[in-house]
């Protein structure tokens, strides 16, 4: 059982007053053509929008992570994994919020195809750029100069020698000890 104690404030003159004005004017609410009361702009981000985004988001990053790792297919998320998946989301919604106008962004967002390639281009970012989802994504390592050489040196060799040698690639032992997890583990 949780006891939640409430504390109540007193509300200003000012908030008193224009409360009252509302009530004797018979000023009607308004509500959007789906019957949620209207109460900021158009040009504002609602927090239903945002609510109704995010929760496209973290359903869109399911699929993608149960596409990417079938075998968790039918599996609850851990705790931990919702809330990468929630961060991962927030990180889409302020990349949206940062680059589109609301009035532009409720026009072309019904459509799934404008909407569905948005949403995987700032997803795939979030990934590549600000490593959201670090349990379900590895960052791939970037090959430098030297690896790079090395590469080419062995497409001319034998198979036999044609793979990467682990000096070759020294970020990819810093990159599995970024998390403090096992690696190729899922939380999930």
């Amino acid at each position: 059982m949780q006891l939640t104690v409430v504390k109540a404030e007193e509300a200003s003159a000012d908030e008193l007053n224009k409360a009252r004005n509302q009530l004797k004017t018979g000023e009607e609410p308004q509500f959007t053509e789906r019957g949620f009361p209207k109460i900021l702009d158009d040009d504002t981000w609602t927090s239903q929008l945002i609510y109704d985004t995010i929760g496209a988001c973290y359903q869109g990053t399911i699929r993608w992570v149960v596409l990417s790792n079938p075998s968790i297919l039918g599996q609850i998320p851990s705790p931990i994994a919702q809330r990468q998946m929630v961060e991962h989301c927030f990180c889409v919604m302020d990349m949206l919020r940062k680059e589109h106008k609301v009035k532009e962004y409720k026009k072309k967002v019904i459509d799934p195809e404008w909407g569905g390639n948005l949403f995987m281009l700032k997803a795939m970012e979030c990934v590549g750029k600000y490593e959201t989802l670090p349990s379900f994504f590895m960052k791939m390592p970037t090959p430098d100069n030297e690896t790079k050489k090395e590469l080419k040196k062995d497409e001319g060799a034998d198979n036999s020698t044609n793979s990467l040698r682990e000096e070759s690639l020294p970020d990819q032992n810093k990159e599995l000890e970024r998390t403090p997890q096992e690696p190729n583990t899922l939380n999930f």
